[in-house]
């Protein structure tokens, strides 16, 4: 059995806790430069092999990008890790639906009137009396919720 030490005490916990959800967008040490009207930073280019490069920005478009990074009031960063990861979410869900739709057979989808036939007898209750036509639905109305019941003491 694997147990981890303690972290000791509460502020150190909020410290832990603080690097994982509520990093800013850019840390100091990727921030090389900066001057009266430019800012210089590195940062890592996916595209090719998460090469690190540098980037050269005015101030304003420099806070521009920044304030991009901010998360609006009552929004919650959320990390996936595992399988919902950035990296790896499209493939590895892809390979699970396959895994989870291999062997399922779809069924054919039956028209409203089949499925009324089959439940209520041979005549659909979608079928028309008069010529025996199917019956469309043209609208439908949503089921409205009743007002609450009001008490008085």
């Amino acid at each position: 059995m694997y147990a981890k030490q303690a972290f000791g005490t509460s502020a150190s916990v909020v410290e832990y806790l603080g690097r994982y959800s509520h990093r800013v967008a850019i840390s100091n040490h990727r921030i090389l430069s900066v001057t009266d009207k430019h800012v210089t930073f590195s940062w890592l280019n996916r595209k090719e092999g998460y090469r690190k490069e540098t980037e050269t920005l005015t101030g304003v478009k420099f806070l521009e990008r920044f304030l991009d990074h901010i998360v609006p009031p009552y929004f919650r960063r959320i990390r996936h890790l595992g399988f919902l990861s950035n990296r790896n979410k499209r493939n590895a869900l892809a390979i699970i639906r396959e895994q989870l739709l291999a062997g399922f057979n779809v069924p054919k989808r039956l028209t409203r009137s089949q499925v009324l036939a089959a439940r209520f007898g041979e005549r659909s209750l979608l079928q028309c009396r008069e010529c025996g036509g199917e019956l469309l639905l043209l609208e439908n109305y949503p089921k409205e919720r009743a007002p609450p019941i009001l008490e008085c003491a």
